[in-house]
């Protein structure tokens, strides 16, 4: 699928929700419909004093070393039309995260319409587009299927990357795919989860006229109402919920997990938006 009539029916869609804002507010009041500020140290000081064995470290954004990596990596003029800069940052960052080795094996989990496979494989690296919307299986460097039930051998890739993804992943998707990870990477391999969407309260993103409807809301999580977003699905972490979810699955299967705070996105554009990424490597054998 070409990616200009996706985006344009994006963008319809994002439109009439918007439009359509205030009567859905008339017969829903009270409905939240605007995300909270951000309490960034507030997040990392609950974070450390839940799970201290979950290590922080900070990642300072380099605009020169993005500008860079967007002009070698030929980015189509048509490719993420709205949110450009934020898009080609998170590739560039989670290449850093990632530190895969040369010649390794790359999967880029639900990667549908992304131009980060054709980057990574011009580095001499193989890279699979893995997506859920693909035939089921592995037909050269397509991997179709459940991201979190992936029909690939033990020990497989070097490193898997997931550009806003993870946030859409419904249910239980997020545990089993974490649990998932560690049966596909091989001992030091690494997975880059970026933008990681982790806030002081619990609640789920959904936009209520969006093309495939209001999807389910957590157990403990309360809803906001998306208008424009588009997206049936879009979950935010607090630090318990994150614990609980992600990281405690992720050290039981053998990975270890890096919470990374991103400093200075705003210092490639105003409307870059990532604050906080995780990298889980796996340290030995998984469970």
């Amino acid at each position: 699928m070409t990616t200009l009539p996706y985006y344009l029916r994006k963008g319809v869609s994002s439109l009439y929700s918007r439009a359509m804002q205030r009567r859905y507010l008339a017969k829903h009041p009270g409905t939240p419909y605007a995300i909270p500020p951000l309490d960034v140290e507030g997040i990392v000081a609950r974070l450390r004093s839940l799970a201290p064995e979950v290590e922080v470290r900070r990642y300072d954004v380099d605009p020169h070393r993005m500008r860079e990596w967007e002009q070698k990596g030929r980015y189509p003029a048509f490719a993420y039309v709205v949110s450009r800069d934020e898009k080609i940052l998170e590739h560039q960052v989670s290449w850093d995260l990632l530190e895969t080795p040369t010649g390794g094996t790359v999967i880029d989990v639900a990667s549908c319409r992304s131009h980060f496979p054709s980057i990574v494989r011009a580095t001499g690296r193989r890279c699979i587009a893995q997506d859920l919307s693909y035939p089921q299986g592995l037909r050269g460097d397509v991997l179709g299927g459940d991201a979190a039930a992936m029909d690939l051998p033990d020990a497989f890739a070097d490193g898997m990357t997931l550009h806003c993804s993870f946030e859409h992943f419904e249910g239980d998707a997020d545990t089993r795919f974490v649990r998932e990870a560690a049966r596909v990477l091989k001992p030091g391999g690494r997975v880059a989860i970026q933008p990681l969407y982790v806030h002081q309260d619990y609640f789920v993103l959904s936009d209520p006229y969006g093309p495939e409807g209001v999807g389910p809301i957590d157990d403990g999580a309360y809803f906001i109402a998306a208008f424009g977003y588009s997206n049936r699905f879009g979950r935010h972490y607090d630090p318990q919920a994150f614990v609980r979810r992600v990281a405690a699955p992720a050290m039981g299967a053998g990975l270890r997990p890096i919470f990374y705070i991103i400093d200075g996105a705003h210092k490639v554009s105003p409307i870059c938006y990532l604050q906080f990424a995780l990298v889980l490597e796996r340290t030995h054998n998984a469970a």
